[in-house]
């Protein structure tokens, strides 16, 4: 009898040990999809701050609500210069980026894009 008590509390405290590795695995696969999430929502609105820059050399950014989700776009001009940070936000998650680039006629010629630490 004690045997079969010792070991209904060895598998008991196994099946409890995964039941917690399970939930810690879900939580980081949601961390993973929100993070995925923000950076497409990032390089997205950096790109249409880009097209927005080709269609007016003025374009100084605004905020975009796409869904739940959005995104502020601010466009500093030095000259031919344009740096675009863009921060964005889905949920409770952030992502920011720094797109550097020079308009050169009916072209753009990006210099860098780079992440941001949050």
């Amino acid at each position: 009898m004690l045997t079969i008590v010792i070991v209904s509390t060895a598998v008991l405290l196994m099946a409890f040990s995964a039941i917690i590795l399970g939930l810690g695995d879900l939580d980081m696969g949601w961390t993973s999809q929100k993070g995925n999430e923000a950076q497409a929502l990032a390089e997205g609105c950096a790109e249409e701050a880009l097209r927005r820059l080709y269609l007016d050399e003025n374009y100084s950014g605004e905020t975009l609500n796409i869904g739940q989700n959005s995104c502020i776009i601010s466009v500093t001009s030095n000259g031919f210069e344009r740096a675009i940070a863009v921060a964005a936000s889905v949920g409770e998650y952030n992502n920011k980026l720094l797109v550097k680039a020079t308009l050169n006629g009916d072209t753009i010629v990006l210099n860098s894009w780079q992440e941001e630490e949050n």
